[in-house]
């Protein structure tokens, strides 16, 4: 757990850092208001420079003044220059205001230009990942529209001379000395392989009722007929191959199934979207998977 959380820390630091890296990036001032910033930080820094000289002549012209004063001279002459360094210093305060303002309104369009050019990088990389997503998309139908006019091309050429489902010839038994115990492993051994070929009844065509006359003739106690048709039934599914022209014909017979019954729409939509998967598997080559789908869509089409 510790570990866990180490690494889901050590993500979310690179994923910050990422982001702070795009805000910075963003959060780049136009170079005209940059300039024009730093050409107004200039005029105010002189002129903060200014005030501070006349205030400090000020200052001695009031130190002047008390000396002055306390032996009894005249200070006209002093006030008067007192009073004009007092208007330079009121003119600079507004001066200074009014640069100030003009500096906060370059930052908050530079702020404001910065934030519009990573809003339009952002909206251009959303779009370009939509243009992605499509290409995507239309490649995906692109490789369905391959693989189904594959499929067509397949079926027409094999399902047409699939063979027929033939039932294993077996030599007849020698006797009756046939129980259950030499009967019983036979079903057993070809309900096994059916089911690792995932084969259900009506993929056997007509070896699908061997089993059913196999324990019929076990009941009336017809032990040899039982042997033989528990024997053709193993050696029959034993011989089946689930290839190319297996699904195909399989297929086939699902599709002539379906047009003999009644579907409502969500029958229609999962039998279209089953058959796409079926197409896919068996364009790629994977027989087992199409059988299992096709298995899937005869119990759901029942």
């Amino acid at each position: 757990m510790r570990t866990v959380g180490l690494l889901l820390s050590l993500s979310m630091c690179v994923a910050l850092g990422a982001c702070k890296a795009k805000d910075d990036a963003n959060a780049t001032p136009d170079p005209a208001a940059l300039k024009a910033q730093q050409e107004l930080v200039a005029r105010r820094d002189a002129l903060m420079s200014q005030r501070q000289k006349l205030q400090g002549e000020r200052d001695q012209i009031d130190e002047k003044i008390k000396q002055v004063t306390a032996t009894g001279g005249d200070t006209s002459e002093l006030a008067k220059q007192r009073a004009a360094i007092d208007s330079l210093i009121e003119n600079q305060s507004s001066d200074l205001s009014s640069i100030s303002t003009k500096i906060d309104q370059v930052v908050a369009k530079g702020d404001s230009a910065a934030n519009l050019a990573g809003r339009e990088a952002n909206m251009g990389s959303r779009e370009k990942s939509v243009a992605a997503r499509e290409l995507q998309f239309a490649e995906r139908e692109r490789a369905i529209a391959q693989r189904e006019a594959t499929l067509a091309q397949r079926e027409k050429e094999t399902c047409g001379v699939a063979q027929p489902m033939i039932i294993q010839q077996v030599a007849a038994p020698k006797g009756t000395n046939y129980t259950r115990k030499e009967i019983e492993p036979l079903l057993g051994k070809a309900r096994a392989t059916m089911a690792k070929k995932g084969l259900v009844s009506s993929d056997l065509g007509p070896a699908a009722g061997l089993e059913n006359e196999s324990t019929d003739a076990m009941r009336d106690n017809d032990w040899g007929k039982a042997y033989l048709a528990a024997a053709q039934l193993s050696a029959t599914v034993e011989a089946v191959k689930v290839d190319r022209n297996f699904i195909g014909a399989k297929a086939g017979r699902l599709q002539s199934y379906v047009k003999t019954k009644k579907r409502d729409e969500a029958t229609e939509q999962v039998l279209a979207d089953g058959m796409k998967e079926v197409m896919q598997k068996f364009g790629d080559g994977d027989f087992s998977a199409a059988n299992r789908k096709l298995n899937q869509l005869w119990q759901q089409v029942k």
